[in-house]
């Protein structure tokens, strides 16, 4: 079923940025289930948007939330310490603003970890109340563990197995029939039933099933219907009407996801950051390094900021999230004033869209 109903919200003489902003405006708020009264805030708080603060006054914690369009009224927040409506974590995704120092003590006593996601969808920073107070045992067993093939195969294959089971839940229930939706289901149950035998008894061998099964996989997301408005003011690109590849073509070999070309694969950065920063926190929070991989090794380019242990711990959850973008895919027709292709060919998403995206994933 799709959203008409939305659009009886935006005003007829608005331009299509500020309409399509107003629309997943409108979409966002729809996901906020209420919260029970004695019940505190699992949800996170998302800003969005130009001139955004977080800031200390008499006590309180005032957050105003940023301008994606004109005309808009942003939102201003206000919280207690110790209030039960504060929520676990703040996501700052795109625009600019500040924040004051009394304002980032604040939320360090509180408890509450801040977020910021750029544009393009990768991780600048977090900034968690449990820093990195590892455990030195954990820690320890972190470093033993990426020079053992057999405790790698301990800690990996139970994580694949996970991470194919969720395949095929995807597969089966959120893409449209085809003969490639068919091979990906009949390579993926072959290669979890190699895994769970017993067989992939090397690193190698398990990289090997995983890959082939992330093969057919992302070919099964091929025929999928992109619906779009037909709108001479937003035209778009022929290859964003259909989905060919998850990599993008402005990025390297060695990092084939990143810088995304095509709408889909946007999206889907930013929900893999979503998933990868809460990852991230839980990963210290459990007393680990999150920068210690078992199965991901740091990149060269980027190896002092690569969490690779919450690269290794979020893959099962990779095909779950994925049903939250194939979902919007299902239901929604786009406007080419969702997205922004960038000068060099980076596709760029709206943030209000990013922000309905992250807050149905609660993550």
């Amino acid at each position: 079923m799709r959203h008409e109903t939305f659009e009886n919200l935006v005003p007829e003489d608005q331009d299509e940025w500020s309409a399509r902003s107003n629309y997943w405006l409108a979409r966002s708020e729809t996901c906020q289930s209420p919260r029970k009264r004695r019940e505190r805030q699992k949800r996170p708080l998302i800003l969005v948007g130009y001139g955004l603060s977080i800031k200390v006054e008499k006590g309180r914690l005032i957050i105003q939330d940023g301008t994606t369009h004109f005309p808009s009224k942003p939102v201003q927040h206000v919280f207690f310490k110790g209030s039960l409506d504060l929520p676990p974590r703040i996501v700052i995704i795109d625009g600019a603003g500040s924040i004051t120092l009394d304002a980032v003590d604040w939320l360090t006593e509180q408890g509450i970890a801040l977020i910021r996601i750029k544009y393009d969808g990768s991780n600048t920073s977090v900034m968690s109340p449990t820093g990195y107070a590892g455990d030195p045992e954990k820690i320890a067993w972190q470093m033993k563990a990426r020079e053992s093939e057999a405790l790698k195969i301990e800690f990996a294959a139970p994580l694949t197995i996970k991470k194919l089971e969720a395949a095929l839940v995807t597969l089966r229930d959120c893409l449209p029939a085809s003969a490639d939706r068919s091979r990906a289901i009949e390579a993926t149950s072959a290669c979890l039933e190699f895994i769970e035998s017993g067989r992939a008894d090397k690193t190698q061998k398990l990289r090997g099933q995983e890959g082939k099964a992330a093969y057919w996989y992302w070919r099964a997301w091929h025929p999928l219907d992109i619906n779009w408005k037909a709108a001479k003011q937003f035209p778009i690109p022929e290859e964003w009407r259909t989905f060919t590849a998850r990599s993008s073509v402005n990025s390297s070999k060695k990092e084939p996801n990143r810088n995304a070309s095509h709408p889909i694969n946007a999206m889907l950065n930013y929900v893999y950051t979503a998933l990868l920063t809460q990852t991230k926190i839980k990963a210290i929070a459990d007393g680990y390094d999150p920068m210690i991989g078992v199965m991901h090794n740091q990149r060269e380019k980027n190896k002092d900021n690569t969490p690779s242990f919450a690269l290794d711990l979020m893959e099962p959850m990779r095909p779950v999230v994925d049903r939250v973008i194939l979902k919007l895919i299902a239901e929604e027709t786009f406007s080419g004033a969702d997205f922004d292709l960038q000068s060099d060919g980076v596709v760029r998403v709206n943030p209000v869209l990013v922000k309905t995206l992250v807050r149905v994933l609660n993550v």
